[in-house]
């Protein structure tokens, strides 16, 4: 039984399926946002929305104790916060690590549609970048 399963199995079908659906358009929406930090100016809102972001995936997770995508989500959410209050610290580190965390987003996604266990954190995402 894959992840899908149980959360069907312990929760209501319309919050797994509106979860599913959020985290779909969450992630989604993730890489073209970071892409975007990468301009000479970096927009607050672009950060807050990376921030919420994060925060929304954090909190859901939480509810439906899916622990290692919340994990990684408080992680992100928590640099987003420390980029909140020094936007100059962004650079090409920051947005490749954010790209990391990204791909890791998609790809449990990608797994819980398949309803297959969620693979192990990237160790790469470990390696926070330096401000």
């Amino acid at each position: 039984m894959g992840i899908k399963k149980r959360l069907e199995e312990e929760y209501d079908y319309e919050v797994v399926d509106e979860f599913i659906d959020h985290f779909d358009i969450m992630t989604e929406v993730m890489e073209p946002t970071i892409i975007a930090l990468d301009a000479s100016f970096v927009e607050k809102e672009r950060i807050d929305e990376l921030f919420r972001i994060f925060h929304n995936i954090k909190s859901a997770t939480s509810y439906l104790k899916i622990e290692r995508i919340y994990l990684l989500a408080e992680l992100a959410e928590e640099e987003m916060e420390r980029i909140r209050s020094n936007p100059a610290s962004v650079d090409e580190n920051v947005i490749d690590w954010l790209l990391l965390v990204s791909d890791q987003m998609r790809k449990w996604y990608k797994e819980l549609m398949a309803d297959e266990d969620l693979t192990p954190i990237d160790p790469k995402i470990l390696n926070l970048p330096e401000y």
